[in-house]
């Protein structure tokens, strides 16, 4: 997850967590990034001030958090061109 911070430093202030437990701290409001990543099959949720909480259960397989991070990424370039 560091990397996407570095790769989108504009969108992305601080990743916070450890394990699967992540935050990402945005500059804006979370709102429309968690419906983007909503309408890209990702569900996460609000956690504080402009904090999306990602929560996978633990038996999530690996191809499924490649998956998360593909599909994050994909945001972060629609935002990163509004």
């Amino acid at each position: 997850m560091p990397k996407i911070k570095s790769k989108f430093p504009k969108i992305i202030r601080t990743v916070r967590g450890r394990g699967l437990l992540i935050g990402l701290q945005l500059y804006k409001d979370q709102t429309k990034f968690i419906k983007k990543l909503e309408d890209n099959k990702l569900l996460t949720m609000k956690a504080g001030e402009n904090v999306v909480r990602i929560l996978p259960p633990l038996n999530v397989k690996k191809q499924e958090i490649d998956l998360a991070i593909k599909i994050i990424r994909k945001v972060c370039d629609k935002l990163n061109y509004e």
